[in-house]
């Protein structure tokens, strides 16, 4: 349970520090932040498992390509749901990219050695 909230605080602090850096992604207010993380990682664990299912074809095709679209689509996809989130194409593709490197570092550093 310990090893879940660490993660969502670190997806929350990893979102936050995207929002502050400029690059097209926008949140306004501390709920929209928290209720923005809890969105992205429903979108994240629920809905791409299916949509990666049916865009593999594509995906084998484009190399890779698609999923990074994909992913930037459903990053996108969170201002439909959240209204303090905003975010730009840029954002949208710069974003899971960034958010996702910050949370392994800091998952990496604040992690257990003994896990």
């Amino acid at each position: 349970m310990t090893n879940w909230i660490l993660r969502w605080v670190i997806s929350a602090i990893s979102l936050a520090i995207v929002a502050h850096l400029g690059i097209g992604v926008t949140i306004i207010g501390i709920p929209a932040l928290l209720e923005a993380t809890i969105v992205i990682g429903l979108i994240n664990s629920l809905i791409k498992p299916i949509l990666s299912f049916f865009t593999m074809p594509l995906n084998c095709m484009t190399f890779g390509l698609m999923g990074f679209a994909l992913n930037a689509l459903l990053f996108a996809m969170t201002k439909y749901f959240v209204s303090g989130f905003n975010t730009t194409i840029m954002g949208a593709f710069l974003g899971p990219i960034l958010m996702g490197l910050l949370s392994s570092l800091l998952y990496n550093l604040l992690k257990d050695k003994n896990d």
